[in-house]
């Protein structure tokens, strides 16, 4: 599910920004479905100044990339981490480099790196909390600013 980290990061972006898009992948990842990190997502949308669109994908890297091929006119901000991922051991830096390779194509995409903040909250940790106790769960990924009404439902979500 989206994390404190994931919000911020967004935030962070939308500093430069007008509106968010949000790419979530198709796969349900252990235990966790896409319609319930869109459901998240939309609760966290309702803290951010800014219109964020939230769009369930197959692939975000892949929809990334096939929105910037449909806005290259428009200036985009990617956000990527840089902490290598378990899986094919690549980080968001690295799945996006051909954008910084290929420039004359992508004059108006800027790769921003985002920095591990929020004690470096972890996907993997965050639904291995929820798979023992969802009422801890919460305190440890859920953005502070968020309601209890809201991390109410984001329990309910969850269970």
């Amino acid at each position: 599910p989206p994390t404190k980290g994931h919000f911020n990061a967004l935030r962070f972006l939308l500093d430069d920004a007008d509106r968010g898009v949000v790419f979530i992948g198709g796969k349900e990842r252990e235990g966790i479905t896409p319609e319930q990190s869109e459901q998240i997502w939309k609760i966290y949308s309702k803290y951010i100044e800014k219109p964020v669109e939230i769009i369930r994908v197959p692939n975000p890297v892949v929809a990334v990339y096939d929105f910037a091929d449909a806005n290259l006119d428009k200036t985009l901000l990617v956000g990527a981490g840089n902490k290598k991922h378990k899986k094919g051991g690549k980080s968001d830096m690295d799945r996006f480099k051909y954008f910084k390779d290929n420039v004359e194509k992508y004059p108006y995409v800027n790769v921003v790196k985002i920095d591990l903040k929020e004690g470096g909250i972890s996907g993997s940790e965050t639904r291995e909390v929820i798979q023992r106790d969802v009422h801890d769960a919460i305190d440890y990924f859920v953005p502070e600013e968020v309601s209890n009404e809201d991390k109410d439902q984001i329990k309910a979500i969850l269970a």
